[in-house]
């Protein structure tokens, strides 16, 4: 189960066995412990097999065990048994029988092992605390698939240990495949695209650098007129000045500023990360079965249910792209539709670019320890060989099959519903009355079409974690239902009519009477409460109800428009006067930094989570608790955000400086003037809006101009994006 026992006495790995048996069986000493620590980090019978506790060995204590010399050193191995097949069976019979023993010291000790390792014998194994024993298997695998480490001399390879394995195990009825195999020392080989992408972060890493001394030298000298000629492509480069207006914390509200969206697109994206959490240590996890009970509460409806918080992003989508493009239609009265499509591929694409490149290149470099496999495998192989859906933004049409950049199947969506955005929005400014009967057609078939798919299909409501919902149905809800446009266009509407309202409202506030904000906070809030845990009878894994037709139709339908509805009320009413305690918590300036952020934090969290999972499992299981994943979820937060914000400053803010400077050659504003007296300049003075009608509020940010020569802002999340998480 733990030695490839089939080879060779006298090829390389029998050898090295048989100076592993002679090293077990002498008396312990410095020179005979590297063997030891090999058997001792065997994955061996647990306790909490009935909780699916796996066999996990001890990564660290395996790869850096050696021999005298480092002659012979320890590799870790990942082996699944699956339950046999007919076809398997036939494979394994088809396996090369084990080479019969020759009368050399290596084959003494094959036959030594035969005999003694996987039985109590303290003579052999007096210091180890367990000893691996077959007779858990028959204990373990009615719960499916089993899997469990070894160690094994580095002169052994995967296959060896394969074949070996498949001339005993399949006897007791399981299939063994061995997953990996990887050692302390692995030699890094670079490839081409290592070395293209390390030279593209150094060239931008460069120019950053260069812009910062460039932009400080002007800032603190009279020649602020340089700023003006060829530096300014530069100057887009700056750190100096991109992270001043990405960490710029502005107190001061305009009548045009919708100050609550900050915090709803923060918390949104810490709510996403909060999901995504729960689930990302699952492939490592010691107590499966009561991980799988803990979400029994009706509270943790929040996480199982937790969903809406994607919905939350398509309606601030909806909202800010109308926002926008209205109060730029009536300022310049015309629509430039090339302009419109090239500033948001733009905009978006160079950040996720750099993601791909990173995850398709260096990345695997960060990932270390018995499940550097899954990284491997999975995105660093999708990346190199789908990466152009993400840069294309059909993710979501591939959601079924192989990604890069899993969560990039929202920007897929949105990009969809952007690009039809301006046969749905212009039609509201120039043809009023049947902009808004066109709008109400399409919100109303918005809830039709999804209902009429979930009854057609028979799928679930929503996706959810009922037994009765076969992996089939949840396939098909995902790529029917989840990640198409025109079944995720309600809460996109729902912003589009809420942008309407803003843009017929221009500065004024609405006056409401007390009977109607009383009404409408509670019907938001009974709603939002009824669309996040109306699930609980059905979305439980334990003791779960079927769901009947009506659930279906109703809820599959339209708790997406109601979730947004909700939202559209908190946002309306905050906006004008009417949020109260709420309002002061949303529209807190705190919120500023982070929401800058959110794009950037988007692409990466998923990914990183993953990598923190890894590298923190080597010595064993995760554990679950709700409380262990809220620390986990805070220390992701801690390590996403510094680099969301290095990339921000690498692939976004200089962006947005030359596009604004290439597409929009009119945006410029004078510089700062320099300080006087040994004084720093001050920070860059806010604008309401910007010369071509992009509003500062429509970003949910205080616009700023730079102090480069041109006016530009980082955005992050310009004025029609909203936060891009999934």
């Amino acid at each position: 189960m733990h030695l490839p026992l089939a080879v060779s006495p006298s090829s390389p790995c029998g050898r090295a066995l048989g100076e592993m048996a002679t090293a077990l069986v002498s008396n312990f000493s410095s020179s005979t412990m590297w063997a030891k620590y090999m058997v001792d980090s065997w994955g061996k019978t647990s306790d909490g097999l009935y909780l699916s506790n796996p066999f996990y060995g001890f990564y660290d204590e395996c790869v850096t065990a050696a021999s005298p010399h480092n002659k012979i050193r320890g590799k870790f191995c990942r082996i699944i048994l699956l339950d046999i097949t007919e076809d398997e069976a036939g494979r394994s019979r088809e396996a090369e029988a084990p080479t019969p023993p020759d009368t050399d010291p290596a084959a003494e000790y094959l036959d030594f092992l035969r005999q003694h390792v996987g039985k109590p014998n303290l003579a052999l194994l007096g210091s180890l605390a367990r000893e691996p024993r077959m007779g858990a298997l028959p204990a373990v695998m009615p719960y499916g698939n089993m899997v469990y480490d070894t160690c094994m001399p580095d002169v052994c390879t995967k296959e060896e240990l394969q074949n070996s394995l498949l001339g005993v195990l399949p006897l007791h009825g399981v299939y063994p495949s061995v997953l990996s195999c990887g050692v302390y020392d692995e030699r890094v080989e670079f490839t081409d695209a290592d070395v293209g992408f390390m030279a593209l972060v150094s060239f931008l890493l460069g120019l950053v650098v260069c812009a910062s001394v460039v932009d400080i030298y002007l800032h603190y000298t009279d020649r602020q007129h340089l700023a003006k000629g060829v530096l300014r492509y530069l100057l887009v480069f700056s750190a100096y000045t991109n992270l001043a207006k990405i960490l710029q914390v502005n107190p001061k509200t305009s009548p045009g500023n919708i100050t609550c969206l900050h915090a709803m697109r923060t918390l949104s994206m810490f709510w996403v990360i909060w999901c995504h959490q729960q689930f990302v240590p699952f492939n490592n996890m010691g107590n499966v079965l009561l991980f799988l009970k803990s979400f029994q509460n009706i509270l943790c409806q929040t996480i199982m249910n937790g969903f809406p918080s994607v919905d939350t992003f398509f309606f601030l989508s909806g909202l800010l792209v109308t926002y926008s493009l209205l109060r730029q239609v009536k300022k310049t009265n015309t629509f430039n539709l090339p302009l419109f499509y090239v500033h948001r591929y733009v905009r978006l694409v160079f950040p996720i670019g750099l993601t791909v490149g990173l995850f398709a290149t260096v990345m695997r470099f960060m990932v270390t320890g018995p499940l550097k496999f899954m990284w491997d495998s999975s995105i660093y192989a999708y990346c190199k060989d789908f990466w152009w859906r993400d840069l294309i933004f059909v993710d979501n049409f591939y959601f079924d099959k192989p990604l890069c950049v899993g969560q990039a199947w929202y920007l897929g969506t949105d990009m969809q519903l952007y690009l039809v955005a301006p046969l749905i929005i212009l039609p509201l400014y120039f043809t009023k009355k049947f902009g808004k009967a066109w709008l109400f057609l399409l919100t109303a078939a918005s809830a039709i079409v999804p209902a009429a798919l979930i009854y057609q299909y028979d799928l679930p409501p929503t996706s959810i974690s009922n037994p009765l919902v076969t992996q089939e149905m949840t396939t098909d809800y995902m790529m029917k239902i989840y990640t198409p446009p025109w079944t995720r266009a309600s809460p996109w509407l729902a912003g589009v009519w809420l942008g309407y309202i803003f843009y017929k409202q221009d500065n004024t506030r609405y006056k409401m009477n007390a009977l109607t904000v009383c009404v409408g906070w509670t019907v938001a809030a009974v709603t939002g409460l009824l669309v996040v845990f109306g699930m609980f009878s059905y979305n439980r894994v334990v003791v779960p109800m079927p769901y009947e037709v009506m659930t279906q139709v109703v809820y599959g339908g339209g708790h997406r428009l109601a979730w947004a509805a909700a939202l559209a009320w908190v946002v309306f009413a905050c906006h004008n006067g009417y949020g109260g305690v709420v309002d002061g918590f949303l529209s807190h300036p705190v919120w500023q930094p982070i929401s800058r952020l959110t794009y950037t934090t988007y692409l990466l969290a998923l990914s990183l989570q993953s990598i923190i999972i890894y590298n923190t499992s080597q010595g064993g299981t995760y554990y679950f608790t709700h409380l262990n994943t809220l620390i986990s979820t805070v220390g992701t937060v801690m390590v996403t955000l510094p680099l969301a914000l290095l990339m921000s400053l690498l692939a976004e803010s200089p962006v947005v400086g030359l596009e604004r400077m290439l597409l929009r050659p009119n945006h410029s504003t004078p510089r700062p003037a320099p300080p006087s007296e040994g004084k720093a300049a001050p920070p860059p003075p806010a604008t309401p809006a910007t010369p071509d009608g992009d509003i500062a509020k429509a970003d949910t940010t205080t616009t700023t101009t730079t102090t480069n020569g041109v006016g530009f802002y980082n955005p992050v999340f310009i004025e029609e994006e909203a936060a891009k998480a999934s």
